[in-house]
């Protein structure tokens, strides 16, 4: 009897408010109105644009074939030219692999698939129950938009395209092998090898160099070595001002009258240090900037490099040019994981 009453005198805006949000689910839209496609009404041309972008999908698929063949015939480049051709190569078959995927893709979204205009209420984080059925219902009715239940076709070409993408990452793993074992620890430096001008060939004498100036040496004729040994060997041979060198303890003979010798390779990225400030005695190198003070064994004062710069130890023979007492002691060049 009392349970009768309280409804009888319930508020009447609450009877209406109850009976107002009845209707509207009673009457609710579906989430998704269909679209019908031009595609749809015209079955030929739904099979026409389904080929065409089918056919963008396999030249994508071609493309990445190609930039594996690429990669395969140049390398390693043992030249410029041929390392100028390995990048238009690649480059171009990346460029044919990422176009006709994107092509294929819009062309799907843009031909085959409808278009829709949604508006998004601000909502708590919380979801409801019908919030999430709605949400299946989108992903669901998304899924079957794309035609990929019934357009084998398309899913045959998409899915040859996209697998055949995830093969040049793997390929291009080649290059981080075979390891170099020792062959970054060691130069063609060793005890007696000339001090040779790297442009001329010719052996470097004492009192070649004027005071403040340096020039570039190797031990060898330039053309008679390989780019990896090149890579590693060339010198800086510097005459510094009289009594200004400071040497590092334990490399009091490593110089000779004022003459000092630092490996050009720069211990952060391996660019070559050829900037040589004569009035405060440092070596830049230009790609990051890395300063060396020359006077105090080259020993890092700017720059992200983490060491000094390897020194050549170099005396003078009898005919009054500079050899190498031995090799450097320790690798040249920035330094690498397996270095002791």
């Amino acid at each position: 009897m009392s349970e009768h009453n309280s409804e009888k005198h319930a508020p009447a805006s609450v009877l209406a408010a109850a009976s107002h949000a009845s209707e509207e689910e009673s009457v609710r839209p579906p989430l998704i109105e269909r679209v019908i496609r031009p595609q749809d009404a015209d079955p030929k041309r739904a099979r026409r644009s389904e080929r065409l972008i089918a056919l963008f999908f396999l030249l994508s698929a071609v493309g990445t074939i190609g930039f594996i063949a690429a990669y395969v015939a140049y390398h390693p480049s043992n030249s410029t030219s041929e390392t100028q051709s390995s990048n238009v190569w690649l480059g171009a078959s990346l460029a044919l692999t990422l176009a006709g995927l994107a092509a294929g893709i819009i062309g799907w979204v843009r031909w085959l698939m409808p278009a829709h205009e949604t508006v998004q209420e601000r909502h708590g984080l919380a979801s409801s129950e019908d919030e999430l059925t709605d949400a299946a219902q989108v992903v669901m009715t998304g899924f079957d938009e794309t035609a990929l239940p019934r357009r084998s076709l398309l899913k045959r070409s998409l899915g040859l395209s996209l697998g055949l993408l995830a093969l040049p990452p793997i390929v291009i793993l080649r290059d981080l092998g075979p390891l170099p074992e020792k062959k970054l620890r060691t130069t063609l430096w060793e005890k007696n090898s000339p001090l040779l001008n790297a442009e001329t060939g010719k052996p470097v004498k004492l009192g070649d160099l004027a005071v403040g100036s340096f020039t570039t040496v190797v031990p060898k004729p330039v053309d008679d070595m390989t780019p990896e040994e090149y890579a590693k060997t060339p010198v800086l041979l510097i005459r510094l001002e009289p009594g200004l060198n400071k040497p590092f303890p334990g490399r009091e003979n490593w110089a000779y009258q004022d003459h000092v010798a630092y490996s050009k390779i720069c211990t952060h990225v391996g660019c070559p240090v050829g900037l040589y400030q004569k009035q405060s005695h440092k070596l830049l190198c230009p790609c990051h900037q890395s300063t060396f003070l020359v006077p105090e064994a080259c020993k890092v004062v700017f720059g992200p490099a983490a060491r000094r710069l390897p020194q050549l130890p170099i005396t003078v023979n009898a005919s009054g040019e500079f050899i190498a007492t031995a090799g450097f002691d320790e690798p040249v060049g920035p330094s690498f994981w397996e270095r002791g």
